[in-house]
C-alpha cells in the first residue's frame, strides 16, 4: 500500500526536525568533549578535528537522516539544514555566553564550510534508494574521534607575524617622543568606536613608565583590569622605543578575552613592540608602530589573517591617540620665524 502524499510530506517535515535536534545535539556533545583535558593534545577546540570534521559529520549525519525518511531533497539536508542548524547553535553560545563573538566570527567560515562538504560528500556517497549503509553512518559520526586522535600525533610548529602600522603627524619628533614613553589616561572620546570594541575587545586605558631609560617597566592597562608589562630593550629618545612584552594568562582576568585568544596563552600571543619615529620635515613626523606575535594554532595562516585585521586596529586606535594629543601639543607652541 502507498502512503497519500500528505503522510510523506509529515515523514519528510518530521525528518527535518529530527536531523536538526539530532545535529544541535550533536554538535552539542563535541563542542564539550573536545574543551576536555581529553582531547587537549589534538589541540582541543581550537583543533582541525573539532573545526573542520564536527561539521563535516554534521552535514553527512543530515544527509544520511534524509535519505532514512525518504527525502530526496540533498540541497536542504546537504546545505540549508545543517548550515541553519550550526547557525543556530552558534547564536545560542553566544547567548549563554559560553563563546565569544570574534571566536564565533573567526570560526564560522570554516564551521559553515565544513559542513556543506560534508553534505555534499554525503549526497554523493550513500545510496540514492533505500537507507545508507550502517557502517557509513557509523563512520561518519565517530570521524571526529578520529580526527582527533590523528591530529595528535602531528607536530604542528609556532609560526611568527609581524604587524606595522603607520601614521603621519604634524608635530617634530620631540614632541612625539613624549606621547609615546608614558600614555596618560586615554578618555572614551579619544577612542573611535572601532568594530572590535563593538564585539567586546577591551580599550586601552593607559601606559606608565617607571623609568625613562633602558631596562625601564612599562605598565599597559586595558579596560576590565587587563595589564601587560612592558620591558625596555631600546630606548633612544626622539626615534626608537622597543619593549618586549610578558603576559601571564593567570593574570588576566577570564572576563576580559576568550580563553582561546588569551594573550599569553597556549595559541597566542603578543611578543614585542616598537615605535620609530621618521622625520618628513622639521615640523612633521611619521610613526611606525610594529609588534610580532606567536600564533600557535592548527590553522596558522587563517589565524594570522584575523590577528593582522585585529591588531591593525588596536595598534591604529594607539597611533590615533598619539596623534591627537601630539599635534594639540605642537599647536600651542608659536611657529618659528
Amino acid at each position: 500500500m502507498i502512503p497519500p502524499p500528505e503522510h510523506i510530506r509529515t515523514v519528510k517535515k518530521a525528518s527535518l526536525l529530527a536531523a536538526s535536534l539530532i545535529i544541535l545535539a550533536y554538535a552539542a556533545f563535541f563542542r564539550f568533549a573536545f574543551n576536555t583535558e581529553w582531547m587537549a593534545d589534538s589541540g582541543g577546540l581550537v583543533s582541525v578535528s573539532f573545526i573542520l570534521s564536527v561539521p563535516f559529520a554534521c552535514g553527512a549525519l543530515s544527509v544520511a537522516i534524509g535519505r532514512f525518511a525518504g527525502s530526496d531533497n540533498w540541497i536542504i539536508h546537504a546545505i540549508l539544514l545543517p548550515v541553519f542548524t550550526l547557525g543556530l547553535g552558534l547564536i545560542l553560545c553566544v547567548i549563554a555566553k559560553i563563546e565569544a563573538i570574534i571566536c564565533i566570527i573567526m570560526a564560522s567560515p570554516i564551521l559553515m564550510v565544513g559542513a556543506i562538504l560534508g553534505g555534499i560528500t554525503a549526497h554523493v556517497a550513500l545510496p540514492k534508494n533505500g537507507p545508507p549503509r550502517g557502517l557509513q553512518v557509523t563512520f561518519a559520526v565517530f570521524l571526529p574521534f578520529i580526527a582527533a586522535w590523528f591530529e595528535s600525533t602531528l607536530h604542528w610548529p609556532s609560526e611568527t607575524k609581524s604587524i606595522t602600522n603607520t601614521i603621519d603627524i604634524d608635530a617634530p619628533a620631540e614632541l612625539i617622543w613624549p606621547e609615546i614613553a608614558s600614555v596618560g589616561a586615554i578618555e572614551p572620546s579619544e577612542i573611535r568606536n572601532s568594530w572590535i570594541y563593538q564585539i567586546g575587545f577591551p580599550k586601552p586605558i593607559a601606559a606608565t613608565l617607571d623609568h625613562h631609560r633602558l631596562g625601564g617597566i612599562r605598565v599597559a592597562t586595558f579596560e576590565r583590569g587587563v595589564s601587560f608589562f612592558e620591558i625596555i630593550t631600546d630606548w633612544r629618545p626622539s626615534e626608537t622605543l622597543s619593549f618586549s612584552i610578558e603576559a601571564d594568562p593567570a593574570f588576566i582576568p577570564r572576563s576580559a578575552f576568550d580563553q582561546h585568544i588569551i594573550v599569553g596563552g597556549r595559541f597566542y600571543d603578543v611578543l614585542d613592540g616598537t615605535y620609530r619615529i621618521e622625520p618628513l620635515t622639521e615640523n612633521t613626523s611619521r610613526l611606525h608602530l610594529t609588534s610580532n606575535h606567536r600564533l600557535s594554532t592548527r590553522f596558522n595562516s587563517y589565524a594570522a589573517w584575523w590577528s593582522v585585521r585585529i591588531m591593525d586596529q588596536i595598534q591604529g586606535t594607539i597611533l590615533e591617540v598619539i596623534r591627537s594629543r601630539s599635534e594639540s601639543v605642537a599647536s600651542t607652541i608659536p611657529a618659528k620665524e
